[in-house]
């Protein structure tokens, strides 16, 4: 514990690094441009959802209740009909205060997760080297491959996959960075 509370700067930093490279990646770089791809008829399609007043959330059609359920034949038909996808509602008042908040507090934590590892796998005055390695490779871990998992489960495009890894590493790496330039002597 008591390594851990030496590590609260490079927690802190390493939180602040990556809040700002995604911004950078999102904003300000544009990396991922063309994640989402425009619908076909997009007025059409919005006019017709805005009429159904679905409330903000996140729905799969078409949806089995169960396994029995999607084995049945109804719901097979349904299936092969076609399309099947998911669906995101987002308030019309959203803000993006919040979800920022939200971020930077996800990255707190991948931080302060990567500081306990290195306090428990690494002794005071390891070198630069060593502790890049290590947690540089749990930053790359935790950055990357959860979200590639579902990138690949939802469809997410080729480019979107490829820039959701570059960020990864990107964001990884700085965090291994942080920690091995400001680790204990």
């Amino acid at each position: 514990m008591d390594m851990l509370l030496q590590l609260w700067l490079p927690i802190l930093l390493a939180a602040a690094a990556v809040w700002f490279w995604n911004f950078l990646s999102w904003s300000i770089l544009s990396i991922h441009r063309n994640d989402f791809a425009a619908l076909p008829n997009e007025d059409a399609v919005m006019s017709s959802l805005r009429g159904m007043n679905i409330p903000p959330g996140t729905y799969c059609f078409p949806r089995a209740a169960s396994n029995a359920e999607c084995k049945s034949p109804e719901f097979q038909a349904k299936w092969k009909a076609g399309p099947a996808g998911l669906l995101s509602i987002w308030p019309s008042d959203s803000k993006m205060g919040g979800k920022m908040l939200a971020s930077f507090a996800v990255c707190l934590l991948v931080s302060l997760l990567v500081g306990y590892l290195g306090a428990a796998a690494l002794d005071k005055g390891t070198g630069f080297a060593k502790a890049m390695q290590v947690l540089g490779t749990a930053g790359v871990l935790a950055y990357t491959m959860g979200g590639l998992c579902q990138a690949i489960w939802f469809n997410a495009t080729r480019s979107a996959k490829i820039a959701m890894v570059l960020d990864g590493v990107v964001a990884g790496l700085a965090t291994g960075a942080i920690f091995a330039a400001l680790w204990p002597k």
